[in-house]
């Protein structure tokens, strides 16, 4: 459950600070502690930081092993206490269809009955997500009737039997999709808060971050559909790099500026509305080549890339005061990750703007949290 490309008019003018990796510097391998610093901060919800506003994660599933299967020793320092976990349980097939992953079939952060007393446990909410990333897939689902129906009934008969608080939906590719996509989708949502609501459970979607109207998005029609809270997810902003440039950053501040700007001009109600932040890392050839971006880059992976440091002004060197991102270039390749201070850049400005409900992607790897 990947967050690739973004939509925006216009990509915000931003200068890059960079910093070459210093000659000798070591990749700081293994995996990062409690203790470590703010580069990589596990530190519970801080209230300094985080004060009025509502907190939400995701987690996706992986094999064992993998670095996202961390996600349960993150939310157990009870973060999100207050807030939402949003673990991925369903995938949507090609041909349409909505398939429940478990733990049953060796994956962690999946459906299981331990694994959903335990977020309960651990958070307020939970909103388990249905992941379809491809157009083929959301077409297929969305444009038969009878795919609809059977999610409608799948997702929430699971939620209702298991006592979760809704469904979190997560249907990407959104700039290929045909105008008739958009209806079905509409369309889908709808029957889906209404099965929903009829048993008190909300629905969550998750949207493409924009800074004005597009032909392919309409935050207004998605949320009139009965939408609980539209999250809409401010980061890869990577993606809208001119030819020739370095990448640029994962979130700008003054580009999430304007993307919680238009939001809020559309879904106005600060309850409804849900900006979500990137913990996380990307890498790319410098200049930026979009077709070669690595994206979705864990913290404990981070600190294995050529160049990595923790030391206070290495790090003071490389943060980007555009994005509050440590990025660096080593031998020809760029790298950039969201660390706890950036977090905190990125949270101020939203709260200046008055929003209250923030999620993050992702937990899991240690990625970074806001600092206290």
């Amino acid at each position: 459950m990947l967050r690739r490309a973004l939509y925006s008019v216009a990509a915000s003018a931003c200068a890059v600070a960079l910093c070459t990796a210093a000659s000798g510097a070591a990749a700081t391998a293994g995996h990062r502690t409690a203790t470590r610093n703010t580069a990589g901060s596990t530190a519970a919800k801080p209230a300094a930081v985080t004060a009025g506003v509502e907190l939400e994660t995701w987690l996706y599933p992986g094999s064992p092993g993998d670095s996202q299967c961390t996600a349960p020793s993150e939310y157990a320092d009870n973060r999100v206490i207050d807030g939402a976990l949003k673990p991925e349980y369903w995938t949507v097939t090609g041909k349409g269809k909505v398939s429940l992953e478990t733990t049953a079939q060796g994956l962690c952060n999946a459906y299981s009955a331990a694994g959903v007393a335990d977020i309960k446990a651990h958070s307020a909410y939970q909103y388990p997500t249905v992941s379809g990333m491809t157009t083929a897939d959301v077409h297929a689902l969305v444009s038969s009737s009878a795919n609809r129906k059977a999610a409608v009934t799948q997702l929430t008969s699971l939620v209702s039997s298991a006592g979760l608080s809704g469904v979190d939906v997560d249907l990407e590719d959104y700039w290929s999709w045909s105008s008739a996509d958009f209806g079905n989708y509409l369309t889908f949502l709808g029957q889906l808060a209404t099965a929903l609501h009829a048993d008190n459970k909300k629905l969550l979607v998750d949207a493409p971050a924009m800074t004005a109207d597009a032909s392919f998005y309409n935050y207004a029609a998605v949320s009139a559909e009965g939408v609980d809270e539209l999250e809409i997810m401010a980061y890869d902003e990577e993606f809208d790099t001119a030819p020739g440039d370095t990448c640029l950053p994962i979130t700008p501040l003054n580009w999430l500026k304007q993307v919680t700007q238009y939001a809020q001009s559309q879904v106005p109600d600060p309850s409804r509305l849900v900006i979500g932040l990137p913990s996380y890392g990307i890498s790319s050839p410098d200049p930026c080549d979009l077709n070669n971006v690595t994206g979705n880059i864990q913290y404990s992976q981070m600190e294995q890339s050529p160049g990595f440091s923790t030391a206070p002004s290495v790090i003071a060197a490389r943060r980007d005061p555009s994005s509050g991102e440590i990025r660096w270039i080593d031998n020809g390749t760029l790298y950039d990750y969201v660390d706890s201070t950036a977090l905190d850049d990125k949270l101020a400005v939203l709260t200046s703007l008055g929003v209250t409900k923030v999620s993050v992607w992702s937990l899991g790897g240690g990625n970074p949290w806001f600092s206290g």
